[in-house]
């Protein structure tokens, strides 16, 4: 960790409780004492308002807020334009928490940087409406680790129904994937989630078992027939 990322860190922490002795910052930050101690002093000299009290440790002044949030023009609109992408193909929880996100920078950079926020969204096609549906259980029965009950469209219009254990979501730049196990097959299926007819969250959960996890999944990865006709790795992963 950089040095000025350790510093906005102990701001932080410092911050968001009453007291914190430098054993606690160095154990949460994975350094000795000694640094902290000298982190403290150039964080004084920076006009941070920290103080300290025998047998108590640090605090913050009451009230001390950090400074307004410094991106370059190209950074913001680039953050802005990034998060508007991911709203249009994430699920309806995920693009509200982004939403949220995107408000609370607004408040924390300049007035000057806010006024050059880029005319960039992602319009809410059917097809993503629909998609947003399906992403949020699934998102929510990875975590969870609970089976989930599939009607499948295949390639080829073939309907098939199937239990299946998901463990992880992937985003292709066009669709996201559904990787998961198959009880019917006894082995790794993925799945378009667009092609997802009818799902179902069971109550039972799936056992954590060698050779079955997601990192087994990766391992015997084969973007070839993973992707579906795809002539891109996935952008991102949704893990358990």
């Amino acid at each position: 960790m950089r040095r000025a990322e350790r510093l906005f860190q102990i701001v932080q922490i410092i911050g968001a409780s009453q007291w914190t002795t430098a054993q606690a910052l160095a154990e949460r930050l994975a350094v000795s004492e000694r640094t902290i101690y000298r982190d403290i002093d150039h964080l004084s000299a920076s006009g941070v308002p920290v103080y300290s009290q025998a047998g108590k440790g640090y605090a913050l002044l009451e009230g001390y807020q950090l400074p307004p949030l410094m991106f370059s023009v190209e950074e913001w609109q680039a953050l802005l334009t990034g998060l508007a992408m991911a709203q249009g193909w994430a699920g309806r929880r995920q693009a509200e928490a982004l939403r949220a996100v995107q408000e609370k920078l607004a408040m924390a950079v300049p007035a000057q940087l806010r006024a050059m926020t880029p005319p960039v969204s992602t319009p809410p096609l059917p097809e993503r409406r629909m998609l947003g549906a399906l992403l949020d259980p699934l998102q929510q029965a990875i975590a969870e680790r609970a089976k989930v009950r599939l009607h499948y469209r295949d390639l080829q219009e073939q309907h098939s129904k199937r239990v299946i254990w998901p463990l992880g979501l992937y985003f292709w730049g066009h669709c996201w994937t559904l990787a998961g196990w198959c009880e019917l097959r006894g082995a790794f299926r993925h799945f378009r989630v667009d092609r997802i007819v009818i799902l179902q969250t069971l109550e039972d959960s799936y056992p954590v078992r060698p050779g079955q996890t997601l990192a087994d999944y990766e391992a015997s990865f084969d973007c070839e027939t993973t992707k579906e006709k795809s002539d891109e790795r996935p952008l991102s992963l949704v893990r358990g």
